[in-house]
């Protein structure tokens, strides 16, 4: 699970593909396997601790920034930061779109 997630200090290539579809989609909307939450946790923890922005910022910024990469499957997550962004790669084994509830009430 380690090496599923990529962090990046340049912007991917598929940010700057006018040719791909590329989805903002809502942290609400995305459901991320626990082994690779967990990995994200821990390295969210890290890009806190190296950067001196608290750990809830940077998870803050990172649920309003997600973007689907349609042919790949990944998830591209930008993690705003002051000096210059990061961004986390999500492959598409490790996310999945949240299945809404059809029931009502």
């Amino acid at each position: 699970m380690e090496s599923a997630l990529t962090l990046r200090k340049t912007a991917p290539p598929e940010l700057s593909d006018g040719s791909l579809a590329i989805h903002h989609v809502s942290i609400l909307e995305v459901e991320i396997v626990h082994g690779a939450m967990s990995t994200m946790r821990r390295a969210m923890k890290e890009v806190a601790a190296q950067t001196g922005v608290s750990y809830n910022e940077v998870m803050h910024g990172l649920s309003g920034h997600m973007y689907w990469v349609e042919a790949t499957g990944t998830l591209l997550c930008v993690i705003p930061l002051p000096e210059n962004d990061l961004y986390l790669e999500i492959p598409e084994d490790f996310w999945r779109i949240r299945e809404l509830s059809q029931a009502t009430h």
